[in-house]
């Protein structure tokens, strides 16, 4: 059987069998959609939801806040778990810690208001999953394998490594620049590592999962 196409109107049938929204979320979707923030939409967020759940994860680590979207749906499925996640923009940092606090989650979530590269190197503590929400912003390959290191470093046996926009909008299967570039050397550096056993969902951009072998 062929692969269906997930055309916009499938994509608002499938979002549209989810629960509803709370109205932290909706907001923050109607604010994503009218100024152009970078989020991931609710069918992947109930993606991460039910993985984290699933997961068993309490500790959570995130690479890309924005406003906060994403982290609210990671914690979510988290259960009482914690978030510890980077953003480099001092507004919307500021934006993030706002939204969680309104969503009730302001004390489980800590927004640290740097670079996710070099935060990472600094970075204590161990996690039971990671998101990346950043990999159309690493600036070469030799970044985004360095990042991938540090992650899996701060991961225990059984803990997630996912990773928004796999698909980079199907560029990577011929990349003709640096960002589809980076983005196909992740998934092969994904799916090619011994500690990780791995998968790309492609649902919207594509969903990079992995897991760390025990």
């Amino acid at each position: 059987m062929k692969p269906v196409e997930v055309t916009e109107e499938l994509e608002a049938y499938m979002v549209g069998l989810l629960p509803k929204r709370d109205k932290v979320l909706a907001r923050m979707e109607d604010e994503a959609h009218r100024e152009g923030i970078p989020i991931v939409d609710a069918h992947e967020g109930a993606l991460l939801r039910m993985l984290v759940h699933l997961a068993g994860a309490k500790r959570i680590l995130e690479l890309g806040t924005a406003t906060g979207y994403s982290g609210i749906w990671l914690l979510h499925g988290s259960e009482g778990g914690m978030l510890t996640t980077f953003e480099v923009d001092g507004k919307r940092a500021a934006r993030a810690r706002a939204n969680f606090a309104e969503a009730g989650l302001g004390k489980q979530a800590l927004v640290l208001e740097q670079d996710a590269v070099g935060g990472l190197e600094k970075l204590q503590g161990r996690f039971d999953a990671c998101f990346i929400d950043l990999l159309n912003s690493f600036p070469s390959e030799d970044v985004t394998r360095s990042v991938v290191e540090l992650c899996i470093e701060r991961l225990d046996a059984g803990a997630l490594l996912m990773a928004d926009n796999a698909l980079r909008q199907g560029e990577v299967v011929k990349p003709k620049n640096q960002q589809a570039r980076n983005v196909a050397f992740y998934n092969e550096l994904i799916a090619k590592h011994p500690r990780l056993e791995s998968v790309v969902i492609p649902v919207r951009d594509g969903l990079s999962v992995a897991r760390i072998k025990d």
